[in-house]
């Protein structure tokens, strides 16, 4: 029989505590062991597009064609009499030149174009980090876009009087803002809300479907030319449509897809559904569709985000289009 143990005290100094380190976790170095959503993914190499390729031979054969159709042109008219063939060439240099003007003021208008995308994206950077060198640097090539406008002179005088101030990048930027920017606000917004009246009045009168597409897509197109110009872009065909698709992505962006439901609140907050008959009410939701393209369109052509000045609410713009502001 075992003898039975004693109880026996002891103190806690003096237990030694023994941490049994746990072996690293095994880690996979070979792919097939990895879990098929962590293991990287196969290079994809880009080569030639068959789509390039192909527009790009269609493009050299309508060239080598036109080439040759205007060589033997001008062959059969100096064969027929002397001034006609030299008639023929002068016109031809003449249409050649104005092409070139045109692909001119097409380059031009995207330049323009792109250089308020940087001034306000530039001017966005300055802002949140404080950068005075940065914001001093947009602002000078503000002052050189908007350079010998008359509606702006007093703005360019007021930037003139403050160059030697000391202000941090904040206040240069909310200086530019007001004295060069904040005016021309005003008029972008009347041009939207012209627009969206226009728009909402041919909808809601004419006769077929087709007739209001093409109202309203040229409407737009107007609308963006003249907002673009407004703030120094000036665009070319070329141009005017890159910004259109820079206004469709702007609207996916920041929730302008939700445009319907914010229409039909508007509509139902001021009880107009019971009031308008369906011609009417189309005719308004056409109107506030281009609104929301229009405050689109100031966003991107703005060259300067909003720091001081308040952003027009697409609630406000909807009111006075309706005629209820």
């Amino acid at each position: 029989m075992t003898k039975p143990r004693k109880p026996t005290s002891f103190r806690l100094e003096e237990v030694e505590v023994v941490e049994t380190p746990l072996p690293p976790p095994a880690i996979a170095t070979d792919a097939a062991q990895l879990p098929a959503t962590v293991r990287a993914l196969p290079a994809l190499e880009r080569g030639w597009r068959w789509g390039s390729i192909l527009l790009a031979a269609v493009g050299g054969l309508v060239g080598l064609a036109s080439a040759m159709w205007l060589h033997d042109l001008v062959r059969e008219m100096m064969a027929r009499q002397d001034w006609i063939g030299w008639t023929t060439i002068g016109l031809l240099g003449l249409a050649i030149l104005a092409l070139l003007m045109i692909i001119l003021r097409e380059a031009a208008g995207l330049a323009r174009l792109g250089r308020l995308g940087r001034l306000r994206h530039e001017a966005d950077t300055a802002a949140i980090e404080g950068d005075k060198t940065l914001a001093l640097d947009v602002v000078s090539r503000l002052k050189r876009l908007y350079h010998g406008r008359k509606d702006l002179a007093w703005g360019l005088a007021r930037l003139k009087e403050h160059e030697g101030d000391i202000m941090d990048a904040a206040e240069i930027l909310r200086l530019s803002e007001r004295t060069l920017v904040a005016p021309l606000d005003p008029l972008a917004r009347r041009i939207v809300a012209a627009s969206a009246k226009r728009v909402s009045v041919v909808t809601a009168v004419s006769p077929g479907a087709l007739i209001d597409m093409l109202f309203v897509a040229g409407e737009n197109l107007r609308m963006l030319r003249r907002l673009a110009t407004l703030y120094g872009a000036r665009p070319g065909t070329l141009s005017l449509l890159k910004l259109a698709r820079m206004v469709v992505t702007h609207i996916v962006l920041t929730g302008g897809i939700a445009l319907g439901d914010d229409v039909i609140q508007q509509l139902v907050g001021y009880g107009l559904t019971a009031k308008l008959s369906a011609r009417l009410g189309e005719g308004l939701f056409n109107g506030a569709l281009t609104t929301r393209i229009g405050l689109a369109a100031i966003d991107v052509c703005r060259p300067l985000p909003y720091i001081e000045v308040q952003r027009p609410r697409f609630r406000d713009l909807v009111a006075e289009v309706a005629g209820l502001r």
